[in-house]
């Protein structure tokens, strides 16, 4: 399978795939695309489309984008927000909403950055993201099982 170019979004910087270059995967849920359930990759998402359900990237980031609408509890790297999502958001490293993103919901990472113009209604707890990533780390493996 090719390998997938970071979306470019009009008004804003692309969105790259966090912490690697070109040779690193991504995969891209289109703007048609409505998906329910449960998601698990070892490789960036772009989501530009529905979601809803669980997404679990624990090694890869997952960027949200502006026409995007995600209820879900996520699991990722990192989660970067340009569109609208509901639910619970776990990273390793950073949560991050950019000015056209709207967060509800709980956030569970070391490192939050809420851009000027970003809506977010909710709950940060930066020490809860390692109980938040073991407890979806268990689930992919008793799934895998």
């Amino acid at each position: 399978m090719p390998k997938l170019r970071p979306i470019q979004l009009p008004d804003e910087a692309p969105v790259a795939a966090p912490g690697g270059g070109p040779s690193e995967d991504v995969t891209r849920f289109g703007r048609t695309v409505s998906i329910k359930g449960e998601v698990t990759a070892s490789e960036h998402l772009i989501i530009e489309g529905r979601f809803d359900g669980t997404l679990t990237v624990l090694e890869h980031g997952v960027a949200i984008s502006h026409d995007a609408t995600v209820t879900a509890d996520v699991a990722a790297r990192t989660v970067t927000v340009l569109g609208r999502a509901t639910g619970t958001f776990s990273a390793s490293e950073l949560v991050e909403i950019r000015p056209s993103g709207s967060v509800e919901g709980r956030i569970a990472s070391p490192a939050v950055a809420i851009d000027e113009g970003a809506y977010f209604k909710g709950s940060v707890d930066p020490k809860r993201a390692e109980a938040a990533l073991a407890v979806s780390r268990h689930r992919l493996q008793r799934r895998r099982a």
